[in-house]
């Protein structure tokens, strides 16, 4: 197994696992916060892939799927949010999204991040796009904002899943 070919597992992994674990959850679960302020389910998935989409797009120099699909128009969202810096009222507004809405878009931009992965090889994972950061390759800025990413506001949907006294997806 190559490194590309390793990357490529990896996402892929984490994007069963993401869809998995959502997958038959209520409006309750996706709401459901744990402490005042905290981030629900619904949107934690969302996010996960809205940066995804933002971040592989802005690799390809394309509009993202957000965007080009006009998936904030179907969802009622803004067209350049990714939940960062999101206030309490946004992020409740997210976390009721409705769920086959969010793993439709999901399906669309993990497709879009499997096709530009495919297109990388050895010398594209270690390029480093913006000059200002030579140390920020494509196989760091990969691992990093996507499958790292991913892992981790994975996790944090366990958690909470655990904390509503469901188990994680095996």
């Amino acid at each position: 197994m190559n490194a590309v070919q390793f990357i490529q597992s990896m996402v892929n992994t984490m994007h069963r696992a993401l869809l998995d674990d959502v997958k038959g959850l209520t409006p309750e679960h996706l709401k459901w916060k744990p402490a005042p302020k905290a981030n629900p389910i619904g949107f934690l998935c969302w996010h996960i892939v809205r940066v995804e989409d933002q971040m592989v797009s802005g690799w390809q120099r394309k509009t993202p799927t957000w965007e080009e699909d006009k998936w904030y128009e179907k969802l009622g969202l803004d067209a350049k949010g990714f939940g960062t810096g999101f206030q309490e009222p946004e992020v409740d507004r997210v976390a009721l999204l409705p769920l086959n809405e969010v793993t439709a878009y999901a399906d669309r931009v993990f497709q879009n991040t499997m096709a530009y992965i495919q297109t990388l090889d050895e010398a594209k994972l270690d390029f480093a796009p913006n000059p200002e950061r030579p140390n920020w390759t494509m196989a760091l800025m990969v691992s990093n904002f996507i499958i790292a990413h991913g892992w981790w506001h994975l996790g944090e949907i366990r958690y909470i899943k655990g904390m509503q006294g469901m188990p994680a997806a095996r």
